[in-house]
Order: C-alpha cells, then structure tokens, then sequence
C-alpha cells in the first residue's frame, strides 16, 4: 500500500497492480511444482512400482526427469513461442504464464490416474510420474523464463531491485504452500489432494488468460515498448 501511494503516475499505479498479480501466479504455480520434491517424491517411495527388468530405481532418481525434460524441450518450447508470435498470435508474458500454470496443472491429472491405479492394485506405474513430470516441465519452461524479466519491466525504476527481491519471496512462499499441501495429504489423501491442484491450477490460469485484455491495458504497453527499443 505504502508502495502503491508513493508511485507518481496513474502507469506506474496500473503496472503496480499487474506486478502483484505476477507475484500471486509465481505462488500458485511454485506451490504446486514444488510437489516434485516432496509429495511426488514419496508418492514414488512408497505408492510406486520402481521395478524395471528385476532392479528397483531409487525413488531420488525420479528427479531426473525434470532437468532431463528442459535439456530436450527447452529449446522446442523456444522456437514454438517464436513460431507463434511470428503468427500474430498471443505471446505476452502473462499468456505464458497462464498457460504455464495450466499445462503445470494438467500433469496432476496423471497423478490422479497414478493414485486411482494405486487403490485398484496396491501399486501404480512410474509412467504416470514420467508423464506428470513432463507436463510440469513444460509448464516450468512456458512460466519460469519470462516470470523475471516481466516483472523487472514492470517495477518502478527506482524499486526495480526491490521487486526482485520480492520475487524470490513470491517463490519462496511457493515453497511453502508447497509444503503444506504435501502435509495436507496424509489426512484428505494423494487422490483428492492431486485432482485439487489440477482443478485450482486450470481454472486460474483461465481465468487470468480471460482478464488478459484488461490486463495488457493496465501495463500501458510495456513489452511493446521492448521490442520498439530491440527494433
């Protein structure tokens, strides 16, 4: 609030406004990611079926998956936003970040069919985890890369570094949340907590993809005024 009245022009208020709402998408989708490093990870320790061809693959080799995605996708995944705002389609940064959000969310759906297995055989498949981990990074790859620097464009100059600092703040009560989702679970179960996190992140990021208009209009042109700059 003290922020917000000491800003001198109606631009900076409305990119204040939008600055906080990033910040609420950096908690919602490193809420849910970080599951990977805690309720996924004994998710695959103790409902999984880690055997493959007579040896049992440790449960902290599950985490593989993620810097293993970004090393073949994070170049595809590049191009692809390259390829698509060359069409003239939407690729501002709130869009990929809504859309990381929701591809994020969706690779819950996989845990839900991983935790359904579980309850019908005592144990569930490690595709479930390689596909759910797949999902969450290319939702990382579409969200994190672009999440910083939008907000480094938005902040007042004079509370740029601020800003970024509260942006690892935003991350580090991601974390959190994390942390207590993954608690939660021992009373409401992995099935319910997984279907909650697919259903909060999908409809949230279509919600902020819905206020996207309005949204651009109250940063008043700011990527634009990048590329005018690059051009």
């Amino acid at each position: 609030v003290t922020i917000y009245q000491d800003l001198r022009s109606q631009v900076e208020k409305d990119r204040y406004l939008v600055l906080l709402l990033s910040f609420i998408i950096v908690i919602v989708f490193w809420g849910a990611f970080e599951q990977a490093g805690g309720l996924m990870n004994l998710y695959a320790e103790n409902r999984t079926d880690r055997f493959v061809f007579g040896y049992e693959i440790p449960a902290a080799a599950f985490q593989f998956f993620n810097p293993f995605y970004i090393m073949v996708f994070a170049v595809p995944v590049a191009n692809f936003w390259l390829w698509w705002k060359h069409r003239g389609k939407e690729a501002s940064s709130l869009f990929k970040m809504a859309n990381g959000v929701i591809i994020m969310g969706l690779g819950f759906v996989f845990m839900v069919f991983a935790s359904m297995q579980y309850e019908e055989l005592g144990k569930s498949a490690l595709y479930w985890l390689a596909l759910a981990y797949l999902f969450h990074t290319l939702g990382e790859l579409c969200a994190s890369p672009v999440a910083l620097s939008f907000i480094t464009k938005l902040a007042p100059l004079r509370y740029g570094a601020l800003m970024m600092g509260v942006y690892f703040a935003a991350t580090g009560l991601g974390n959190k949340v994390a942390g207590l989702i993954g608690e939660s679970a021992s009373e409401a179960g992995e099935l319910n907590i997984f279907a909650g996190i697919t259903i909060f992140c999908v409809i949230f990021g279509i919600l902020v993809i819905m206020l996207l208009k309005p949204l651009k209009r109250l940063t008043h042109g700011v990527e634009e005024e990048e590329r005018a700059i690059e051009r």
